[in-house]
Parts: C-alpha cells; sequence; structure tokens
C-alpha cells in the first residue's frame, strides 16, 4: 500500500487522527506532497495569514505558519525544525511592483495572504531606503476577478503563485524588489518565509519525524511533483521545476535559524513585534 512513512490506518489504531496545517501554493509541495490524500495525518489547506489562528484555536496539531506570527501569537509555540520554505537569495514569489523608483515609494498595495511578507517589505525599505511607506491591504485575485484591476497602484507586494499567473506588467512596473535577494545583499542570509509551528508544550508523536521524512523523500522527487502540480497553478513546468528544486530551500539549520533571529532583532527595533523573544525549539530543553 502507498502510504507516507508514519501513516497509521486511525480506523484499526483508535488514535487520534492528527491534523496539519498548510499553505495551499507550488512552494508548500515539497513538504507535504504524499500526505495530503490519507485520513491520517489530515492536512488541511489555508492561506498563510490564517494558519496562526488555526493552530491557535486547536483546529490543527502543527501548521506551517509565516515566522513573523511566532513572535505575534497570543499563544506561546515553538518551533518544530522538520522542514520551512526558505530561499538563499531570489525567492522570486515574494515581489515588489513599482510604477517608479524604489527609493521613492509613498504607498504599498500589499498583499493580505502573508504577515511575514508585509514585515519584511517594512524591514527592507527602511533599512535600504530610510522608508516607511503607508501599506493598503491588498487582493490581487479579487480585484483581477471583477475585471478592474487598478493598474495606478504606486507599488504592490505580491507572493505566491500569484506573481506568476497575476503580477502586473512589466511595462507598467519596471521597478522591482526581489524579497529574498534584497534580504540576502542585506544580511548575508536566507530568508526563512514559514516554518513548522505548534502549541508550546504539545505533544506531537511522531508527526515531526513524518514530517522530516516525507521531506526527505520528495526531495528526491522534485521533478515529478512539478509535473503534478505546475498546470494547475498556473506554472510552466521549466519554471516550477527550477523554483521547486532550485530557488527555494525547505531544511532548517543554524543559518536559517539565525535569520529568523535576525529578522525579529530588525522588526522589533521597528515596533513591528514587541520583542524578539529567544527561539524556543520543540523536543529540545531551553
Amino acid at each position: 500500500m502507498n502510504q507516507p512513512i508514519g501513516q497509521s490506518d486511525p480506523s484499526t489504531t483508535g488514535k487520534r487522527v492528527r491534523r496539519i496545517g498548510c499553505v495551499g501554493f507550488l512552494n508548500s509541495k515539497p513538504l507535504i506532497e504524499g500526505l495530503v490524500d490519507f485520513a491520517d495525518p489530515v492536512v488541511r489547506l489555508d492561506v498563510p495569514s490564517n494558519l496562526l489562528e488555526d493552530l491557535e484555536q486547536g483546529e490543527v496539531d502543527i501548521a506551517l505558519c509565516p515566522v513573523i506570527d511566532y513572535f505575534r501569537s497570543s499563544e506561546p509555540l515553538v518551533i518544530v525544525p522538520v522542514g520551512c520554505i526558505a530561499s538563499d537569495g531570489l525567492t522570486h514569489t515574494v515581489r515588489l511592483f513599482s510604477r517608479i523608483p524604489i527609493e521613492s515609494i509613498t504607498r504599498v498595495h500589499a498583499d493580505v495572504d502573508s504577515h511575514t511578507s508585509v514585515a519584511l517589505l517594512r524591514v527592507l525599505m527602511h533599512e535600504l531606503h530610510g522608508l516607511d511607506p503607508e501599506i493598503v491591504p491588498y487582493d490581487t485575485l479579487q480585484e483581477a476577478a471583477t475585471g478592474e484591476r487598478n493598474q495606478n497602484h504606486e507599488a504592490m507586494l505580491l507572493i505566491g503563485d500569484k506573481v506568476v499567473t497575476n503580477a502586473p506588467p512589466t511595462v507598467m512596473y519596471p521597478y522591482q524588489m526581489d524579497f529574498g535577494e534584497a534580504w540576502k545583499a542585506l544580511t548575508g542570509l536566507p530568508f526563512v518565509f514559514a516554518v513548522w509551528m505548534a502549541q508550546q508544550d504539545c505533544d506531537l508523536g511522531d508527526l515531526p519525524e513524518t514530517l522530516n521524512r516525507q521531506r526527505e523523500l520528495n526531495s528526491e522527487r522534485i521533478d515529478a511533483i512539478a509535473k503534478k502540480y505546475a498546470d494547475s497553478h498556473g506554472w510552466e513546468l521549466a519554471e516550477a521545476i527550477n523554483y521547486l528544486g532550485n530557488i527555494l530551500s525547505y531544511e532548517v539549520g543554524p543559518r536559517e535559524l539565525e535569520a529568523i533571529r535576525t529578522f525579529a532583532q530588525k522588526a522589533a527595533e521597528l515596533g513591528l513585534i514587541e520583542q524578539a523573544h529567544p527561539l524556543d525549539i520543540y523536543g529540545q530543553s531551553q
């Protein structure tokens, strides 16, 4: 039977079904492919900005939350270092589009789906240009659905598949900034956009091992994953293979944890979070 590592049949074990919260973007597939079609664990897909609430309310046991939410959560959380979405330089799918030079921006229509990307926008604009632009919540898909897309927005921040499928024309928005690339130039570090998190003092059982082994298994079949999902997410196949296999990284190591701490420090300096408190890593004593 084709089951992911750690899979069990809840009808025979009597155990509570484990619940995973994850984004539905193409970039998450190497973390969850092989798990989504089974009864246990159940994978619940949502936009990044909703996953923290799902976790806080106990709707899921573990969630791939935006990094900034670790420091904003009303509930104490732990980082479960078995997978993340990161880039060591160019990220391709977190991008600022502007009609005017970046250093002249005063207002950004920002994608409402990601808390981390909006916070990173503020950090980069402050660190690189000494700016604090007005942020206007923006849903590009809703606007596009009405057929009334406003091409007069001064600047737009888009994330995820929308950068590929719904980006504004370059001729109208010639000034662009890739956030992973800008962060690497600023700090020399990768940037971690999302990482697995759980509530503090939880018992995840073998769920971390399941997720870690599934990620390792999927790292050997990136081409197949890209072929399965590229078309439905609006990507060209070659672009999807390069994105999943070369641009993004999914393993949490010392540099990724350092990057999270550095981002938190810069976010705290701007008042985007109350404090950059220490990282509590699941399974490790403080």
